[in-house]
């Protein structure tokens, strides 16, 4: 069976798209994002919409995401250093989970507090319009292990991913795609790769005819047509626009359909309140709130069934990869996954979401991580147009 056969399964209609440059792009970020993740942790985790706006394929079975879990990619990685030394441009701001001092010494909110504000304040906000339903995220992901021995040090990838979903099913629906470049994961791996020399280039060995070259230099951005019409929540229903909007807005309604979904579908069947339902649970809410043009209720209710899930405990607050402060949640699921929501608490927005997946076998070192950092998600009449630079 070859790679488009696998890919059919997971995205109908998808004939000779794993060889398109959307399809590279795709499988490129399934390598460094999801090798080390069982098929429960790919239904929370998945960027996969780690090229989520781009490519929306399924989290669970034999989508993309499965393919690389499965080791058909990317079994080894090693690296060697090709160009001038150069210095190697950040991402911005924070480390990832940085905790902000300057808040003092405020009494800390609790997960609960956190997640019941942001539901008061997302049921106060006011129905938005527009031509499209916008969203542009930074992804990062890895770590991509680089070298062996002392001189060893891992690095992350990035890129824009944007869309433009038209409200009107007769438009035209647009993604956008630009590739950031790669960057050492942390000061430490940024000393060990200046003591490299300060390589701009990597080449990356995956299970396949050709390498991977990952570079410091950010890519071009593209603009490409989306073939079929935006869906959403793709493992609880592949839901139209329209019934997005249907979505129950009482808690108590909205988790039933939630586990309902977990309960009976594909790859799933958890009863509802078991360890793994609430893990999904989490993920797929998680999921709605980050990019979903789900109305004001909903949302609401959503952060509210958040706040009820055991578990989840206050980061306090923490910085994302671009330095921005906000209220940071965790679920973790006990199963080696951990999931990280920062809300920014003027808008009720998710500024980020973070998954970390450590390997069940402790002989295996490491483990993967990728955050999806909102820089938009609003109703807008902007035209689409491929991604530009993200402004530090």
């Amino acid at each position: 069976m070859n790679i488009d056969d696998l890919v059919r399964r997971g995205r109908p209609d998808s004939t000779g798209w794993a060889r398109s440059d959307a399809g590279r792009r795709a499988l490129d970020g399934a390598v460094a994002a999801a090798s080390a993740e069982d098929p429960a942790d790919r239904a929370v985790a998945g960027r996969a919409r780690a090229s989520r706006p781009a490519l929306r394929w399924s989290f669970l079975g034999t989508g993309i995401a499965g393919v690389a879990a499965a080791g058909v990619l990317a079994v080894s990685v090693v690296s060697a250093p090709q160009d001038a030394p150069t210095d190697v441009p950040p991402l911005a701001g924070g480390q990832p989970g940085a905790v902000d001092s300057a808040g003092g010494g405020a009494t800390p909110l609790t997960a609960r507090d956190i997640l019941l504000a942001a539901a008061n304040r997302a049921e106060q906000a006011p129905a938005e319009t527009g031509r499209y339903w916008h969203v542009k995220t930074i992804d990062v992901y890895g770590p991509v292990p680089v070298g062996t021995g002392a001189g060893a040090y891992s690095l992350l990838r990035s890129s824009i991913n944007e869309s433009w979903d038209a409200g009107d099913p007769r438009e035209a629906s647009w993604s956008g795609y630009r590739d950031l470049g790669s960057r050492p994961r942390s000061a430490d791996d940024e000393r060990a790769w200046r003591a490299a020399g300060s390589p701009t280039k990597w080449n990356i060995d995956v299970d396949g005819p050709t390498k991977l070259v990952l570079s410091t230099r950010p890519g071009k951005g593209s603009l490409d047509r989306d073939p079929e019409s935006p869906r959403y929540l793709e493992d609880i229903g592949e839901l139209t626009l329209e019934q997005v909007r249907q979505l129950p807005d009482e808690p108590g309604a909205l988790r039933t359909w939630v586990t309902d979904q977990i309960r009976t579908g594909r790859d799933m069947g958890f009863a509802a309140g078991s360890a793994e339902s609430n893990r999904l649970l989490f993920g797929f809410l998680s999921r709605l709130l980050l990019d979903t043009p789900a109305p004001p209720k909903v949302r609401a209710a959503a952060f509210r069934i958040l706040a009820d899930i055991p578990g989840v405990r206050s980061l306090g607050t923490v910085q994302d990869e671009r330095g921005r402060s906000g209220q940071g949640v965790e679920f973790r699921s006990g199963s080696g996954t951990e999931w990280q929501l920062i809300v920014d608490t003027s808008t009720h927005r998710l500024l980020a979401s973070k998954i970390i997946s450590i390997p069940k076998d402790a002989s295996v070192s490491g483990g993967k991580e990728h955050s999806t950092l909102v820089l938009t998600a609003e109703w807008s009449d902007a035209l689409p147009k491929a991604p530009t630079l993200p402004q530090e």
